[in-house]
């Protein structure tokens, strides 16, 4: 199976797909809780729902992204918000304060929110019904809810999962990750989440091409899950993930990167477009010239 046939695939999947979200949706309102994971570590997923949380924004949704990886709290860091959390999950999840009080605007972004995980896990056994009644009182709010998994099946990550919509699930190029990620499929349909799919992160196209890597076809076989996207290997995503950088939030007049045009090109179809696996791989453009990118300067910003 070549790429290009992968891409008719893809589109045909997606239109279908498209008409069933429609149908199931009907005129409601309520933003799509995306569940982002993998029972590896290491993988990428915080990197993964930072990036793709602001590259929604920037197609002008409103988004939530809510760290669930209670006890390792990584996100705030990522958002650039390690110094401007008040409230954490645990503090909506037992009652003692609202979802909105927990929240976090992303660079002072109106309709760019975030809610961290709490540093440590505390004792208290927090009842699944308290993560349903969480979700629902904030998805009438946001376009796309993402949530940033752990890596372990705990009882909280359970309780994340069953509200969620969807899952991605994210692999990096190896076989290994891939087997993880295989594993991770499994678990969550017999969850009964069946809306998944597969983003590898890290992809070395030269190395897939000399066959020290699986390639594409080798990943959809081995995984068994729909290919969302890939985000190719790149020095400057893991050096702009230290500088708390996120996709087309910065000048927008500068060319976009790589790693950036994938993003868009999974932000994309997770909105329902048809875009082909590495549409822009190599004809990369300004940020603010993708089509759907609000220009920062016409979105809300609220002054410090």
């Amino acid at each position: 199976m070549t790429i290009d046939t992968i891409n008719v695939i893809i589109i045909v999947y997606d239109c279908i797909e498209s008409i069933q979200r429609l149908v199931k949706r009907g005129v409601s309102a309520l933003g799509r809780v995306i569940f982002v994971t993998g029972f590896k570590g290491g993988v990428g997923k915080t990197t993964v729902s930072a990036n793709l949380a602001a590259t929604l924004y920037a197609l002008g949704n409103k988004v939530l992204v809510i760290d669930g990886d209670f006890g390792m709290r990584c996100m705030d860091m990522v958002l650039g918000l390690e110094s401007e959390t008040l409230f954490d999950c645990s503090d909506v999840l037992t009652g003692r304060c609202s979802p909105t009080a927990a929240m976090c605007e992303v660079r002072n972004r109106t309709g760019f929110s975030f809610i961290p995980a709490p540093m440590n896990l505390a004792d208290e056994k927090i009842p699944k019904s308290a993560f349903a009644d969480f979700i629902n009182e904030v998805r009438n709010d946001f376009d796309y809810i993402i949530i940033d998994s752990c890596a372990e099946m705990t009882d909280y990550y359970m309780a994340f999962a069953a509200t969620a919509d969807e899952a991605v699930i994210v692999t990096l190029h190896q076989s290994t990750s891939v087997r993880a990620a295989e594993k991770t499929a499994a678990r969550l349909s017999m969850m009964g989440i069946s809306k998944l799919s597969l983003v590898v992160n890290g992809y070395r196209a030269s190395f897939a091409e000399k066959g020290k890597l699986p390639d594409i076809v080798e990943i959809i076989n081995r995984s068994s899950v729909r290919l969302l996207g890939v985000v190719p290997y790149g020095e400057k995503l893991q050096a702009s993930q230290e500088a708390a950088e996120l996709a087309f939030m910065g000048d927008m007049k500068k060319k976009a990167s790589k790693w950036e045009a994938a993003f868009y090109n999974i932000a994309q179809r997770l909105c329902g477009k048809r875009v082909l696996l590495f549409a822009g791989a190599e004809s990369l453009k300004k940020r603010g010239a993708y089509k759907g990118i609000a220009l920062q300067e016409n979105r809300e910003i609220r002054e410090e």
